[in-house]
């Protein structure tokens, strides 16, 4: 995904590609997009939780109280 794509994805880690259609998940930190394993492509959730799930695990930084 080239660098002009990335302002219709709205969210904060967590985004919403309309084209796609899916759910995709950002490391804000790094400004990396997390990809399947198996082929390299950009991963898609179907739904918000499970993305969110995701992205918990995808970008590791302290959370208020930790």
């Amino acid at each position: 995904m080239t660098h002009d794509q990335v302002p219709r994805l709205h969210g904060y880690g967590v985004r919403w590609d309309s084209e796609a259609r899916c759910y995709r998940v950002r490391n804000e930190m790094t400004g990396e997009w997390l990809r399947s394993g198996a082929t390299g492509e950009l991963a898609s959730f179907t739904f918000f939780s499970d993305a969110w799930s995701a992205w918990k695990v995808f970008e590791v930084h302290k959370r208020p109280g930790e």
